[in-house]
């Protein structure tokens, strides 16, 4: 007779599931032709796509769907002039993604856009054909729980005590955001680029609260207003500090949780108003914390039992430590040059970082690898603008410590500044800095007991004849597999040959009682 024993749980272990890990496509495409008060196009200089999210959700039929929108930005110039026309559009669009398991749980999702690429000509003088895709890589985190089941209490069970991470706490809103920035100048004509990088400056813990502040800084490259021509002749460049702060509800926060908050840019629309120097920004901010707290299990490794024939069957678990959080600033340089002559004013650059990867390189290094695209926009010694980038890989060594093979890595890695100078040739040097911040966790995998398998019908052969056995150990067995080899106990070997550690190797004669 078999008795399969699957009791109560007495140890609960908590880990994030990535439950999904992919990315989804979306082709853009537009075809434009420009209003009557447009000039006709003579040349484009510049078609950019750049992706947002405006929502999304997921579903307990494992479905994840996403609302987005790609903001196309075309600039050209008129025939015999040197002043800049813009054309704004915006192209949306819905997406399902098939995540191909239910869901355990509400998923904490991570998503990462970025343009593929992007073809723009000129149909005609006042028809423009565009053609591109962006791309979204998509990370969905559920919290699990692996329940250990509690064993008999006459079987002699082996137990290893482990340090992990708790249940995880998240809690997370989205927000708009919308001010109004003066930029002083007399009047603005259009956007040509921007970028937002939000900054964490302080976080509280107060009675089952979670309260984050943080700056996101906007940086934005306008035309200047020009009431002699449709087009812009000259461009400036704003930057301005957007404070932000939430008040998130996590039940259960302490002040003794390792708290890990975010702010995410989704969306950002900037609206120029033509009187007055003035742009309207609105942005839809997203604030989440995670919460995690240390905590010591006990997991059973091995068992037997001494008085009947037994089996047990074992989980491959990962076992991960407290996160720990590395911060470092990188800086990357690169050169450009502009092919329709040399430069004589820069009125704006920027560094775009894509395809990021990090991996352990050593036990004291990270390697940040990926692509970087360098762009800039001014003028050239002829007076004529130019829009020139180019994208390159890097590959970057960050310094941490305590690494291992199993160290998980859960990273972030944005632009804060974009430096030049020019060259005497009318090239340009750039330098990037990069702000990166990592999670890393120490991943132990271990084998636990799931369940055990008595089988009453086969006792254990006992001999009365002796009740002392004698076992000469070189050193390589501890008190654990001498007893059970020898289908004693712990207990009862350390109290006959008085040893205080039962973990220890055991060297020379030792004496086995029987039990």
């Amino acid at each position: 007779m078999e008795n399969i024993i699957q009791s109560p749980p007495e140890n609960v272990i908590y880990t994030d599931e990535v439950v999904f890990d992919g990315q989804t496509e979306q082709g853009v495409e537009l075809d434009y032709v420009l209003p009557d008060y447009y000039p006709e196009i003579f040349k484009i200089l510049k078609c950019t796509l750049t992706p947002r999210i405006i929502s999304y959700s997921a579903s307990g039929d494992s479905k994840l769907t996403l609302d987005g929108v790609v903001y196309i930005k075309v600039l050209y110039l008129a025939e015999g002039s040197s002043a800049v026309h813009c054309v704004d559009q915006r192209y949306t669009y819905s997406k399902t993604v098939d995540i191909g398991r239910k869901l355990p749980s509400t998923p904490t999702i991570s998503l990462a856009l970025k343009p593929d690429y992007c073809n723009c000509r000129a149909v005609s003088s006042r028809r423009i054909d565009v053609r591109g895709a962006v791309s979204c890589k998509i990370k969905a985190v559920c919290p699990t729980k692996y329940v250990l089941p509690a064993l008999p209490e006459d079987i002699q069970i082996r137990t290893s005590e482990i340090t992990c991470c708790g249940e995880t706490l998240t809690a997370e809103k989205q927000i708009t955001v919308r001010e109004e920035i003066e930029t002083g100048a007399s009047g603005i004509g259009f956007i040509v680029q921007s970028d937002a990088v939000a900054k964490i400056t302080d976080l509280r813990v107060i009675a089952d609260k979670a309260v984050i502040k943080g700056t996101v800084t906007l940086n934005a490259l306008y035309g200047v207003h020009n009431p002699e021509s449709s087009g812009c002749t000259d461009m400036e460049r704003m930057s301005a500090d957007i404070p932000v702060s939430v008040i998130l509800d996590v039940n259960g926060i302490t002040d003794s949780h390792l708290c890990l908050p975010e702010i995410t840019i989704m969306n950002l629309e900037l609206a120029p108003k033509t009187e007055g120097g003035i742009i309207s920004c609105e942005m839809l901010v997203q604030c989440r914390i995670r919460a995690q707290r240390e905590e010591k299990i006990v997991i059973p490794t091995d068992m037997y039992s001494t008085r009947y024939e037994s089996n047990f069957a074992t989980s491959s678990l990962k076992i991960g430590e407290n996160p720990r959080v590395l911060s470092q600033q990188l800086s990357l340089r690169s050169s450009l040059s502009c092919d329709s002559g040399d430069i004589r004013s820069v009125w704006d650059c920027r560094s775009e970082l894509g395809n990021l990867i990090c991996r352990v390189k050593s036990d004291r290094e990270l390697t940040l690898s990926g692509q970087i695209c360098w762009q800039a926009v001014g003028m050239t010694a002829d007076n004529s603008p130019y829009f020139i980038e180019k994208q390159e890989p890097f590959e970057q060594t960050v310094p941490a410590a305590d690494l291992t093979a199993e160290t998980a890595v859960d990273f972030g890695a944005a632009v804060t500044d974009t430096g030049f100078s020019i060259r005497p040739d009318g090239s340009l040097d750039l330098t990037a800095q990069l702000d990166f911040s990592g999670n890393l966790r120490n991943i132990t995998p271990v084998e636990a007991i799931s369940a055990v398998t008595i089988y009453e019908d086969k006792p254990k052969e006992r001999s009365d004849e002796y009740a002392l056995r004698i076992y000469y150990s070189c050193g390589s067995l501890d008190c654990w597999s001498v007893a059970k080899r020898y289908n004693t106990t712990v207990e009862a070997i350390m109290r006959e040959n008085e040893i205080e550690d039962e973990k220890a190797p055991l060297s020379g004669m030792i004496l086995i009682p029987t039990v």
